[in-house]
């Protein structure tokens, strides 16, 4: 599998409702789906990094340029 197959399976994964954008309750209900648990300091930091525009939301464009800086 490509990055970039990885980094839209990943994308959608954690879009729950397939809107184009990632919220926080998104993002801690796909991670537990996982059986990943993630603390509120850890979401806070993920959107603080990943969400650019401030929305509340995280787009596929910030959702890449995260996954470029962390790789």
């Amino acid at each position: 599998m490509s990055t970039d197959e990885e980094l839209t399976r990943t994308f959608r994964e954690l879009d729950l409702n397939q809107d184009g954008q990632i919220s926080e309750q998104e993002f801690v209900s796909a991670m537990s789906a996982r059986g990943e648990e993630i603390t509120d300091a850890e979401l806070r930091s993920i959107f603080a990094d990943a969400d650019a525009d401030g929305d509340g939301r995280i787009s596929f464009a910030e959702f890449t340029a995260a996954w470029n800086r962390a790789g």
